[in-house]
């Protein structure tokens, strides 16, 4: 009798051991560059109401990009204006460290912000040019200028006090060179 508890006892550990194990090589795991939790597109309000006509790349396929370029999860995703361009934004978390990627909606190129090799491929103005179009438009001395990216676009963003103490701050294409913002303070 005390034998074939044994065995019944034996046999019900083996078979439970074998089901875990069974169970556990079945169970869904999430490769690196895959989407555990769906995500929602949320689209800016600067992005213009015919946007869908634009638009190339389906949301599920810029997410696949973006998450070649970044592995993790998509915690934020978002259609949004980078200066003409469309693209969708998404916010990678791995490791506890949050990366922006950018997908241009309709080329499916894709960057993330930041990134050196398209700050020398964007960046066409240098800072001495871009205080002379600034002075250009507001007759005073440069009181700050900072390179700066915007929604994937590179900006130099310029300070400038008149001599009657007055302060314009204004938003310049470091692509282009254009003017894309002035505002005087009060």
């Amino acid at each position: 009798m005390k034998k074939i508890v044994m065995l019944a006892a034996g046999i019900m550990l083996v078979g439970s051991f074998s089901v875990t194990v069974l169970a556990k090589t079945h169970q869904h795991v999430p490769q690196p560059n895959q989407q555990a939790v769906p995500v929602f597109l949320e689209v800016d309000e600067d992005v213009p109401a015919d946007w869908a006509k634009q638009v190339r790349l389906t949301s599920e396929q810029a997410q696949k990009i973006a998450l070649g370029v970044q592995p993790g999860v998509i915690k934020e995703w978002k259609l949004d204006r980078a200066g003409t361009a469309l693209v969708y934004k998404a916010e990678i978390v791995q490791n506890w460290k949050e990366t922006d990627v950018y997908v241009d909606a309709v080329t499916g190129q894709a960057w993330r912000e930041h990134d050196p090799a398209r700050n020398q491929q964007l960046v066409k103005i240098t800072a001495e040019a871009a205080q002379k179009i600034a002075l250009s438009k507001v007759n005073g001395s440069i009181k700050k200028i900072k390179l700066d990216e915007d929604d994937g676009q590179y900006v130099y963003e310029v300070e400038v006090r008149t001599s009657n103490r007055q302060e314009a701050e204004l938003e310049i294409s470091a692509t282009t060179g254009d003017i894309l913002s002035m505002e005087w303070d009060d």
